[in-house]
């Protein structure tokens, strides 16, 4: 068999970024943790959560967090994707379910622990590094959940060349964080493409909309690096059904749908199957895209604000 080179980073530099510990890390390196959350994420690792004395160690921690903060948290892996593996806990107590995690999470390298927030929006960036370090964003989206937290699809702003924002409020607080985390990474000689996760809570302190900019690097492609390119690839098709000018924007939706909603494009709102060899119609994701906001809210199915 011949030699191949890989197309991303070395295995080593790749499990070292997409480690959770590296993110939180950085987060705190470049106070991009919010002050509510300020030395609250807290890293555990093998040695802490394995022995006799685990849970005591972990209730610690827990013990030493404000009120709001022990009252919902998680554990989860530090070598993860999408939520799979974390384990929930209230009231400051470690769970049975907690503690029967201890072994697996830290077989797989340890978890974090950090409060559960009252999440409104999950956004994401894509990014691209070059060998020589250099960072390009490739977009922002929003992530559309389902009701009980899983990644459904991704939603957001794009124009009349493809080039896609989150539409959300903090959207240039995300690209700058996008920018900078990017920079650590090829620094940690990561290259190739990655996401950036991140949301906006209501803080418990106050009540205010509050952002947290760097949740999670992906030190892979994601799913939103797919959707960026499904836009990129139908961006001459939208252009020419919505009549888009030079620079003007249109909404969007992409990912899996509800079997309710139907397939038809009405006036204003493109619907495009994007299927994949072997799915039926019914079965394949879709590409929403209309002039106003409140098409793709409605056909998400999502309440409408009243006038």
């Amino acid at each position: 068999a011949g030699e191949y080179t890989l197309f991303g980073a070395r295995a080593a530099v790749v499990r070292r970024v997409h480690d959770k510990a590296w993110a939180v890390s950085v987060a705190q390196r470049e106070t991009m943790e919010p002050r509510v959350l300020r030395g609250l994420p807290t890293v555990l690792g093998p040695e802490v959560l394995r022995g006799a004395g685990a849970a005591a160690r972990v209730a610690e921690v827990i013990a030493s967090w404000p009120p709001w903060a022990r009252a919902r948290f998680t554990l989860k892996p530090r070598l993860g994707t999408s939520g799979r593996g974390r384990v929930a806990g209230v009231n400051g107590l470690v769970s049975d379910a907690m503690l029967g995690s201890f072994e697996r999470l830290a077989a797989r390298g340890g978890g974090v622990l950090e409060p559960w927030l009252d999440r409104l929006a999950d956004a994401s960036a894509q990014v691209h590094i070059a060998k020589d370090g250099t960072v390009t964003l490739l977009g922002t989206l929003q992530i559309v959940t389902t009701g009980a937290g899983q990644p459904k699809g991704h939603r957001g702003e794009f124009d009349s060349s493809g080039h896609a924002w989150s539409g959300i409020g903090e959207e240039d607080e995300l690209r700058n964080a996008a920018t900078i985390v990017g920079a650590h990474a090829g620094a940690a000689h990561y290259h190739g493409p990655c996401g950036i996760d991140a949301f906006a809570f209501r803080s418990p302190d106050d009540g205010t909309r509050t952002f947290r900019p760097l949740v999670e690097f992906n030190a892979r492609f994601t799913a939103g690096t797919v959707a960026l390119g499904h836009l990129g690839r139908h961006v001459g098709t939208v252009r020419a059904a919505l009549g888009l000018a030079s620079g003007q924007r249109c909404h969007f939706y992409i990912g899996r749908r509800s079997r309710e909603r139907s397939l038809a494009s009405h006036e204003g709102t493109v619907v495009l199957p994007l299927l994949v060899t072997g799915n039926s119609i019914a079965e394949a994701p879709v590409l929403v895209v209309a002039r106003e906001r409140t098409a793709v809210d409605e056909w998400l199915g999502l309440p409408q604000e009243p006038e």
